[in-house]
This record gives C-alpha cells, structure tokens and sequence, in this order.
C-alpha cells in the first residue's frame, strides 16, 4: 500500500494548477524570543540585508530571522524609549526619541539634538529618501540632514501645520509630509503645496497620520476617518471607510507592496480595536487578534525583501508570512531536487542562487523558509509528516515549484 501511495503521489508532480497569495501569522514577543520590549511604540524598519528593526519602550532590537541582538543607551543610543525608526539607502538605522535621533552605522550609534540643527528633540517619525537625505517629524516643523547639513521647514517656510506626523516620498522624488489639523503637504524640494478640507473638501480629514504614493502617483492619505484617494493631478476620487472595507476608520500606516498592494494599519485609540487591512486594486481583507495578529493595538507596519509583511503592536511582532494555494510547475527546468522522494533532507540545485526557499503543504502552508548560500542547498525535513509538498525556489523575476514526497 505504500509503494502505492508513493507512485500517486509521484503521479501527481505533473499536475498544474494556480498559484494564490494567502496569509499566516508568526508573533514574537519578549518571553518568547528576545524582543527587547513587547510595547514596540516605535514601530519596525528593515535594513538592506533583510534585518529587521524594533523600536521598543526599552531599546532597540534587531532581528536576522535567527538571532535577536538588543541596543540600549549602554550601547550609545540616546535614550530607550523609541518612538519611530527607519533605514537609510547606506544600511544606516536612524532612531527617534523626546531627546533627539541616534544612528548606527553598524558599529557604533552617533547622537543628534538641536544642538547638531535638529529643529525640536521629541522626534515622532524619521524618513530616509533615495537621494540619501534623512527627514525627522517633529511638532515644531520638518528638518533634514544630507549626511553633512541640516536645513528645517516650518509653516513660516509654506507647511501647512508645524505638528508633523509621517513622511514619505514618490518615484520622482517629491517628499509628502503628513500633519495634525493641517492636511497634508507636498514637497518638491523648492515649494510646499498644500491639501486641507479648505483646498479640498472631500479630503476625510485634516488630521492626516499617514500618506503613500504608488506607482502612478495616486495619493493614498490616511487620516483619522479613512482613507481619501486622489489622483495623480491632485484631484480628489473617493474617501474609503470602514463600510467599504477598510478594518477601521483610524489609519496608522500605508505601505505599498512591490506587487502594489496597499497595506494599511488601523487602531482606534477609543475603544482599543486595531488590525491590517490590504487592498489588492479590487477587493479589501482584514486580520486581527482572531486571525492570529498578536494584538489590537497596530503602531506601524513594514514589508520586508520577500513581501512578509512585520507589524509592530502593543504585545510584540506579528510576521505575516505569504502562503499559497498550490499552483503550476512554474519553469521546473531551472531547478532540481533530489532524493524525491525524500525522508530527512533534500538537495535542492539551481542554475543559480535563489533569493529564498520554501517548502508548502498542499493547503499553501509555508512550513520552511530558508535563504539558500549558494545555487546548491541541502534542507533539512525530519519534522515533516509523510505527504507531498510544494518546494519553491523564487528568483528576482520568477519562482520555480516542484512537487516534493516525503516518505
């Protein structure tokens, strides 16, 4: 019966289907792994290794997906209590604190306050753009450092509102600063434009907590009732609700993916309810503590090289990791596995290095996830029950799927 079972099993390496993102939830939190603090107030950035970055009420933590390594004023940083954090394009990771900035170099953390031309010490979020240049939120205007000046922007200087709350940039560069009371800005390096109700009366709110840009230039401006859509000429489209689909009303974050999804964070403050909403051009899903999110309370949102989206919250770390409805043998020249079947370890070879490697059970579980050294990597199975499986192997412009037997 055995036998039997294997030669269907292996029958069944030549059946397709298609392919289907779906999502899965994996949380950290202080007693369980080594998160410095569950209150991640600070939010999650990821460096240009895939590291991932916590700001905590007791230091920062760093997470290479093995390890958790902690940061704390012993180490040089300014101050524990960390209220924003991001990564600059020279792998910098920059921290907001009430007393000023830090930055770590890898090696050692270096210190700014408005002694260096910081324009207030109580630092709510930090943006690194593409040309290099670092922008720093605070409630008493804008500043940013190029690596070697600073220079601040205040409403004396055409802001909206000097109580800055997010930044971020589109593809042309054009940095977007969002406010309290005050709308949302746009910056094209020379000139603010603003956006208020009073400029745009179907904007939801001029209490703005979060913008994104995507690729054709579509404002998508989180505010404290929904998100307002307006369109790359500045026009005002749709405001999007709860009853459209959003989790709630209360918008924390926006990310784009590289897919082009939109990923939102909601948490209403008034009665503690809080998850992700994302939004893939048609439709709109939600998660929360049912579904596995580690808490209500969402603070920010990351995603990191492989689209898993890392959400920092109130009690730890949620990873959602992308799962998958098990689809066609996708270019299974490039990629071989042997034995298969296969009991305690399998050889997985490429053409060349892959940039990871999954296993999946047939319901598009991701069980294992490995990023592979070089184009040939053995992985280890012995927890795997017998049954077939996906092996994935994903590539810059393409994934490769093979059906895998353990015995």
């Amino acid at each position: 019966m055995k036998k039997v079972l294997i030669s269907l099993a292996c029958a069944l390496l030549m059946l397709t289907s298609t392919v289907v993102r779906s999502q899965t939830f994996t949380n950290y939190n202080d007693s369980l792994s080594g998160l410095a603090n569950n209150y991640v107030c600070g939010g999650v950035a990821i460096d240009g290794n895939n590291n991932k970055w916590f700001g905590t009420a007791t230091g920062v933590s760093k997470f290479d997906d093995v390890t958790w390594t902690t940061y704390t004023t012993t180490n040089g940083l300014i101050d524990n209590y960390i209220k924003c954090i991001t990564v600059d394009t020279a792998n910098n990771v920059w921290v907001g604190t009430m007393s000023g900035v830090s930055k770590f170099n890898g090696s050692i953390w270096t210190n700014y306050t408005t002694t260096d031309g910081l324009v207030d010490n109580d630092v709510s979020y930090i943006y690194a753009d593409k040309s290099g240049s670092v922008w720093f939120a605070t409630s008493y205007g804008l500043s940013q450092f190029d690596g070697s000046s600073w220079s601040s922007y205040t409403t004396t200087d055409g802001l909206s509102s000097d109580v800055i709350k997010y930044i971020s940039e589109d593809a042309a560069g054009n940095i977007w600063i969002c406010t309290e009371l005050g709308g949302y800005s746009k910056f094209d390096l020379t000139n603010f434009t603003n956006f208020t109700i009073a400029t745009m009366d179907s904007l939801a709110s001029d209490i703005t907590f979060a913008v994104a840009v995507d690729a054709s230039f579509t404002q998508w401006v989180g505010t404290w009732s929904g998100i307002s859509k307006i369109n790359s000429s500045g026009v005002w489209v749709d405001n999007i609700r709860y009853s459209d689909g959003v989790y709630n009303n209360f918008i924390r974050d926006l990310k784009i993916g590289t897919d082009g999804d939109l990923w939102v964070a909601c948490f209403a403050d008034y009665n503690g309810d809080g998850g992700i909403s994302r939004y893939n051009g048609t439709t709109w899903a939600s998660w929360s503590t049912p579904e596995g999110l580690a808490d209500k309370q969402v603070i920010r949102l990351a995603l990191d090289n492989f689209d898993n989206v890392w959400v920092a919250t109130g009690n730890g770390v949620s990873k959602m990791s992308a799962s998958y409805s098990i689809g066609d043998v996708k270019d299974q020249s490039t990629l071989q596995i042997s034995p298969n079947p296969a009991s305690d370890v399998v050889c997985v070879k490429t053409e060349v290095a892959a940039d990871i490697i999954r296993i999946l059970d047939m319901k598009g579980q991701l069980l294992i996830e490995k990023i592979p050294a070089s184009n040939q990597e053995t992985i280890s199975i012995d927890e795997l029950s017998a049954g077939l499986y996906v092996l994935q192997c994903v590539f810059n412009d393409h994934v490769s799927s093979i059906k895998l037997v353990v015995k």
